[in-house]
């Protein structure tokens, strides 16, 4: 019963990972969840820093296109998806 707690939890902050600001799906996402006050981290993973963050998204994930939104390690998806964006705002507490 704690573990089903837990994945409802909010988690601190979405991780957006994008292509950078040429990338307008990763754009609207972002706009989205500003508009939607959910806290979110971007990690651009075309700069060399990010190498790391690229070959989670890319090897472990197994995403191609960006962006990909990471909720927790159970819930994560690619693209401008806004039907899934307005679905994690309820585990914020946004809208219920």
């Amino acid at each position: 019963m704690a573990t089903d707690l837990m994945q409802d939890a909010a988690p601190a902050a979405v991780t957006v990972y994008t292509t950078g600001p040429a990338c307008v799906q990763c754009m609207l996402t972002e706009s989205l969840l500003a508009d939607l006050d959910i806290p979110f981290v971007e990690c651009d993973i075309t700069r060399s820093e990010n190498r790391a963050a690229r070959d989670y998204v890319v090897s472990d994930l197994g995403y191609t296109r960006a962006p990909v939104v990471v909720v927790d390690e159970h819930d994560h998806w690619s693209g401008f998806q806004p039907d899934e964006l307005k679905r994690i705002a309820a585990r914020f507490g946004i809208g219920s």
